[in-house]
């Protein structure tokens, strides 16, 4: 009911994760479980320049959210920042590839300056739980705020513990918006 991961018991609401972590986000929107082929194909655009992939995922991202949109007033897509470091070596950032299809197709102005990583960090899946939230925490900032802009939806590629979301959220909150939802291609199954 939160972060949309998958739950194997019809009693309950939210996974273990979100049962036991206070979220910043209201509703998050995967497409797929990080699974195979997908898991595979998702990789191949961050570490293999497949960016054609993002016009399929961001297409069936916003399938996805579409039918809540309208409904919980979404007024502008913004992404997961990359590190400018990162951004040279890979070329693009694929958060704000596949930002732009999603926001294309749901017609929603794409604002990815809302988020800025300004400190270059060890990729996330080398780090447990406690320090991939203070290397995401200690990375990103605010960058240009949009006093206008009240529901905002992030965009990210892979979503696994739900921290990287969070700090994004969180500081998409302090510098004004109301409610912040997520989507991203794929989540981890995960607890």
């Amino acid at each position: 009911m939160r972060c949309g991961k998958e739950i194997d018991s019809e009693e309950r609401e939210f996974c273990l994760d979100c049962e036991r972590h206070f979220r910043n986000f209201e509703k998050g929107f995967p497409v797929f479980n990080y699974l195979e082929p997908v898991k595979t194909s998702v990789l191949a655009i961050k570490y293999h320049e497949k960016i054609e992939y993002c016009d399929f995922y961001g297409k069936q991202m916003a399938d996805k959210v579409r039918p809540y949109a309208a409904q919980y007033g979404i007024d502008a897509v913004t992404c997961v920042p990359l590190h400018r470091k990162k951004l040279r070596k890979r070329g693009y950032n694929q958060a704000q590839e596949l930002a732009r299809v999603v926001a294309d197709e749901l017609g929603l102005p794409l604002r990815s300056d809302m988020l800025v990583r300004d400190r270059y960090t060890a990729p996330q899946k080398s780090l447990d739980n406690l320090e991939r939230a203070n290397n995401i925490k200690e990375s990103m900032t605010i960058g240009k705020v949009y006093p206008q802009y009240k529901n905002i939806l992030i965009v990210d590629d892979i979503y696994t513990t739900g921290v990287t979301i969070d700090v994004c959220a969180s500081l998409l909150k302090e510098a004004g918006a109301c409610n912040v939802y997520y989507s991203s291609v794929c989540i981890g199954k995960g607890r």
